[in-house]
This record gives C-alpha cells, structure tokens and sequence, in this order.
C-alpha cells in the first residue's frame, strides 16, 4: 500500500502484532462503512447459510440487502463461528451479531435460507423465530438456486435409468483418478484424435452443475474415452475397465450422453442467471418460463449437442461407429431413446413446477398485482386493490414481537417480554395513494419492468406517493436466493486451507471481510484505516517517515536491554 501511494519507506519491520493490527483496523472500517449504509436504508434483507472449514469447525454466514442511493445492494457482513447448526442457536447468533453492530432487526422485510428444516421449519424454524422475536415483517424464502438443484437431483432419482446412468459416471472417474497412468493414456489419445483435453468429472449432487460437467467432459471427448477403456482392457483384463466400455460403447448411451448435455446446458444458464448477485423477484418467473420452454422443445426436436452426436456416429448395414469403435446398436434402441428423454424432460419440468409454484406466496403474488405494470393491465381493478389492501395490512399494523429470557438471580426462571414494532407504512394512506399509481402504471410506465417502476416510484414520486415508495423499496429488497452466503464460503475455503488450518474465526472473519469488502487496492482509500489504526494504540510514529532508521545495535538480551534502561 506505502508504494501505491508513492513512498518508500526504508525501514520495514512489521511484526505479526502490528499486521494483525492493521489488518483488523481496514476490516473495522469497511464494516462500519457497511453499517452505516445499511441503517440508511428504510428497510432491509438477509441470507444465511452454515457451512463446515477444513478443520470441521462450524461457521454461519451472513449477508445482507440493502437500498442506496435508490439501487438494491448485497453484501457481506460477517462469517461467525457456532457451536452446532441448531435453530435455537442461529437466531441468537443472528441477534447478537445485528445488535452488535447497532441494526435494527424490525426493519427486516426478507430472509433467504438453504431448505434445511433447521431454517425452514414450520413451527420452530429459524425464520418463524426471527419474525416472532424480532422481524415481524420478515418473509422468509427457500433459495431459489437451491430448490432447482433439488429439482435436478428428484429428476434423476425418479428414473432408475437415470440413476444408473449417474452411478456410472461416478464410477468412471472412479476408475480414471486410481491411476496416473489411465490419465496419461486418456491425454494422449485425446490428442491423437484432436479431442478437447479434458479430464473426467465427477457428477457431483451437492454442488451446482455437478452433472453438467460430468456430461460435457465425457460428450467433448467421447472416441477418445472409448478409444482408452478398450486400450486399456486390451493390455490387462480388468473388470471394472470391462463394465465400464460395455456401458459407454451402446448407441442409446451415446444418444443419452447428448441429450443430457444440451438439457443440462440450458438449466446451466438458468441455474447462473439464479447465482447473480443483485437478482430481483420479478426475474424469477420469466427466466422460469424461458427455459422450461426451450426443455418442452426438447422433446420432439434435437439439441446442438444431439445433432453433433448423431453426426459423430456412423450407422450403416446394421452397424454403428464412432471413432473407429464400434457401438453396440439395435434397430429398437432409437425409439427407446425418444420415451426415455420424453420420459425424463416429464419428470424434470414437473419437478420444476413442483419446486417453483406460481402461488408459492401469497406476499409476492400481491406485491406483482401491485408493481409488476403486466400484471397490474391484465388483471381486473378489483385483483389489484385487494393485493394492495393486504400489503397494507401486512406492512401496515403495528406488531407485537415477544422474547423469553432468563430472571437474573433466579436460576430456571423465566419471563416472556413483550415489544411493539411500529408498521412500516400507513395502510390508509396507500389505499389513497393507489388509484394513482394505478394510473400511471396503466398510462405512461405500462411498459417499465418491475425494477424500473419502483426506482422511478422511489427517485420521481416520492414526494407524492411515499408509501408506495416504501413498498417499492421492500419490493428491491426482496431476496429469493442465499448465493452471496456460497461465495462467502468459496472465500472461506480459498484463505483457511489445510496448509493454514490454525487460523483462527477471528482472524478469519477479518480476512474475508478485506476480501469481500474491500475495493481493489489502486482504488482503496487507506486515510480513515490509518486514522483508525493511530487512534486505537500509542504508537512510534517516527517509524512511519521515510527518513527513519533504527539506531544502535539490537540487544542481544533483555539483560543488556535492562542495563541501558538503568543507565539512561
């Protein structure tokens, strides 16, 4: 940082203490910056997500959305150490770390979370807590990332084809990564048959594309993999090498090869298109809509990647080829490849629809009668004030919010205390305010999307309709996935690895917050962080000019240390 800013200094002699110092002083500061734009914000959103480090230590993580300057942003707040993955001590985790840092959990308007019962149980989940404690107005959502993964992994459980299909995969990297030799022989016959030089992936359930990368890996280089199983089997006879061929090398498991490919690419685009950071809820049902179109087209037409197949293959006289392999082929296998891709595509969209159901909430089915300017001209008048009527009555009346703690000097009693939490808005005044949004809703924004109707209602008609600007900003603020809790855990795991398994939460926490936080260093503003790291400790400042050097010899011991003390 001293030659980004142009001096040199000569003297540099920074131990641990003073690095850790300066480390925790740059993360005391972003996250007071942090802070201080979230209690700006009229109201405000959170994820969370637990996850396990290298040394199986348990860490939950939070992030949080917030409004400024009229534009929705996520962000990171903190990465803190818990004793287990219980609901009961994640709400007070998430307590103490929000009253830590002096925010206001009643202005909460959504939650996203994994679909583990502990976060969204129905009587005693993490969300049920957080609204019945201390965020009334909290909607809490199951991450939409998530549930498609989920979708993906009920797809294949519910075809035993396709299960066998998976296992399979498994046990080619399996049989690949058990030796550095097969590796090799794959590489080089990859480059005999200007294949792409691809290794074999294992078809992950829990991570996001697992499969899909499986898939293309094997697709892209196909002969090749073919070509290195019957080397293989040729030189010794190994058992695993035979079942293994004997799968790959049939025509119907080429053509399912394909198919998955061009199916998986497309839910990989939309499963990227869910992982964006600032996704709004408006997007959800038209990128759902999107493909789910393009897999019923899938149906009855070939995908790029199935064509290439078919092109790939040659069937002639009873006899398919690829590569100079030849494929174990039937008449009938065509045919049983059309029911078994019709058959899965069935399962697949239904568990989609299943996961994704257009009346999943009653709160976002209102808040898009009311902002989303489609919905809002083709539904009748009366659709639209109800929406609007219970939207008032949910941000609209106070609240009561109700916590059970310990008497203090009496051991195993208990008392339940009470708080109001004042509405968010005024449910009469919106209703008056309504017909006209409405109106322009219907007239000059009928052909704005949702988030340009609400930061135009916020910047432009504020003034006139500030209600409804309260209602468009939680709109903003709604968050339909926990994918900013992923990338916390991708930095995690990238700065405590098993060659640094003794850093501490702490230290931890400090680091990821510089990473996360923290703008690129040509543009970081190091004043307030040097400011800060002056203020909290008495410091030699002499060290800091760049004309400083250290004078006289070093003690070799504190005893000759002890002795020019006595003397001076």
């Amino acid at each position: 940082m001293q030659r980004k800013n142009g001096i040199a200094i000569s003297y540099q002699n920074l131990s641990w203490d003073t690095t850790t110092d300066i480390q925790q002083c740059i993360s005391h500061i972003l996250t007071t910056n942090l802070v201080t734009e979230i209690k700006s914000s009229p109201v405000f959103a959170f994820m969370l997500d637990e996850s396990t480090d290298v040394t199986v230590e348990n860490h939950l993580s939070i992030c949080v959305r917030y409004m400024k300057s009229e534009v929705p942003i996520t962000s990171f707040l903190c990465n803190v150490p818990i004793a287990n993955g219980c609901a009961h001590t994640i709400v007070n985790t998430v307590y103490s770390e929000f009253e830590k840092v002096g925010i206001d959990l009643s202005k909460c308007t959504s939650l996203a979370t994994d679909g583990a019962s502990a976060m969204i149980g129905r009587h005693t989940g993490v969300g049920k807590q957080i609204q019945a404690k201390y965020s009334p107005f909290c909607v809490q959502t199951h991450c939409a990332a998530h549930r498609l993964n989920l979708a993906l992994v009920d797809s294949i459980k519910n075809s035993d084809y396709m299960v066998k299909f998976k296992d399979m995969f498994s046990a080619l990297y399996t049989f690949m990564h058990a030796s550095c030799i097969r590796t090799s022989t794959l590489k080089s016959i990859q480059k005999i048959l200007e294949e792409p030089e691809l290794s074999i992936k294992q078809p992950h359930t829990v991570r996001w594309l697992g499969l899909r990368n499986a898939v293309q890996a094997v697709f892209s280089s196909y002969s090749a993999v073919l070509s290195t199983l019957s080397h293989l089997l040729a030189e010794k006879e190994h058992a695993a090498a035979k079942g293994l061929y004997k799968y790959f090398r049939s025509y119907k498991v080429a053509l399912i090869i394909a198919f998955m490919f061009d199916a998986h690419t497309e839910l990989a685009v939309l499963s990227c298109m869910l992982q964006k950071a600032n996704i709004m809820l408006s997007e959800l049902q038209p990128l759902l809509d999107g493909s789910i179109a393009k897999l019923k087209e899938m149906e009855s037409t070939d995908g790029e990647g199935l064509k290439e197949m078919k092109g790939r293959i040659q069937v002639a006289d009873g006899v398919a080829t690829c590569g100079g392999e030849e494929l174990i082929y039937s008449d009938t296998m065509d045919s049983e490849f059309d029911k078994l891709r019709k058959d899965y595509l069935n399962y697949l969209l239904r568990n989609i629809r299943a996961r994704f159901k257009k009346d999943d909430s009653d709160i976002f089915s209102n808040f898009s009668k009311v902002l989303e300017p489609v919905s809002v001209n083709s539904v009748e008048d009366l659709e639209s004030d109800e929406a609007i009527a219970k939207l008032g009555e949910l941000y609209g009346k106070e609240r009561n919010v109700s916590v059970i703690e310990d008497v203090v000097g009496q051991e195993g009693e208990q008392v339940q205390i009470f708080t109001k939490v004042k509405p968010l808005l005024d449910a009469e005044k919106l209703k008056e305010e309504w017909p006209r949004l409405r109106g322009m809703i219907k007239g000059a924004y009928s052909k704005l999307n949702t988030d340009a109707l609400c930061k135009r209602i916020i910047l432009i008609h504020n003034d006139i309709i500030p209600n409804c600007a309260i209602l468009a900003n939680i709109a903003l603020c709604m968050v339909i996935t926990s994918v900013e809790c992923e990338r916390s855990f991708s930095t995690q795991n990238r700065l405590k690895t098993r060659f640094r398994a003794s850093l501490k939460a702490e230290k931890l926490e400090v680091l990821m917050k510089i990473s996360m936080l923290g703008p690129d260093i040509d543009s970081f503003d190091a004043s307030p962080a040097v400011r800060y790291w002056r203020k909290i400790k008495l410091r030699r400042e002499g060290r800091l000019c760049s004309g400083y050097k250290p004078t006289g010899p070093r003690p070799k011991n504190l005893k000759s240390l002890s002795r020019r003390l006595v003397v001076l």
